[in-house]
């Protein structure tokens, strides 16, 4: 992946030669951030006890088999 990292400055400065490396690395740090995120996320959503509470409240019944029922 490539990215490119450019100023624009009104007082014309150069950007720092590290600049590129520090937004790349922010970038990799937020979708890191974000990923674990959707994964605790996930993984709340389908916990046995969310599943359960959506079914009760929902008035859901199954079989004994698992086949929904009424």
């Amino acid at each position: 992946m490539a990215i490119s990292v450019g100023r624009d400055s009104p007082t014309e400065q150069d950007m720092t030669a590290d600049a590129e490396e520090i937004v790349i690395d922010a970038l990799r740090n937020l979708a890191r951030w974000l990923y674990r995120r959707l994964e605790r996320e996930y993984d709340y959503l389908s916990s046995d006890e969310v599943v359960y509470a959506g079914i009760i409240v929902s008035g859901y019944t199954f079989t004994e088999a698992g086949q929904r029922f009424g």
